[in-house]
């Protein structure tokens, strides 16, 4: 079966198919307001996204319920990981804009994360501020306390960063997630 990548308009949509293209993953990708059913997917990857609009966060806080409860993994690039905080009960903050890039600390080994560290790349006004009930922060940097989260007993998982924009280490993290 296919990975889904939701298309929530962000610029770097491509990168995250190209990265599943060199790693020779089957996906299809669909704008967050095409109709697909989850049902046909392995795994879902949420993009970033450009702009606040109320239709992106319910379609995405949808599939996210949908692949908790289906125990499909899941992962949140940038806004993805922001908006699986929010629909399980976290919070957010704005900050100022956040560019480039930043070296992560890993602080609790993961299969989809084994390094240390990795320099990462940034490119968010907003940041995870208070963790939902039943997640856990597994890395962080000097500018975001919740760089990579996920669930403590589910396949969800959520980076603040930009995998697909990451070199080596991005490449890896979607590989492992692919691969889970």
């Amino acid at each position: 079966m296919a990975v889904l990548v939701v298309d929530n308009g962000s610029p770097y949509v491509k990168d995250i198919t190209s990265c599943l293209d060199n790693l020779r993953q089957v996906y299809d990708l669909k704008r967050y307001d095409e109709e697909f059913l989850l049902s046909n997917y392995q795994k879902v990857i949420l993009s970033g996204r450009r702009k606040n609009k109320k239709e992106i966060n319910s379609t995405n806080s949808k599939i996210i319920k949908t692949c908790y409860a289906n125990e499909t993994p899941l992962l949140g690039i940038c806004y993805g990981a922001e908006i699986i905080a929010l629909t399980f009960g976290g919070s957010l903050h704005r900050t100022d804009l956040i560019q480039g890039f930043r070296r992560i600390n890993v602080e609790k080994q993961t299969k989809l994360l084994e390094k240390a560290h990795c320099d990462v790349y940034e490119s968010h006004s907003y940041a995870i501020s208070h963790l939902p009930e039943n997640f856990i922060c597994i890395a962080s940097s000097d500018t975001s306390k919740h760089e990579i989260i996920c669930h403590n007993s589910k396949k969800i998982f959520g980076t603040q960063f930009h995998p697909e924009k990451s070199g080596e280490c991005g490449t890896d993290l979607i590989r492992n997630f692919v691969n889970l």
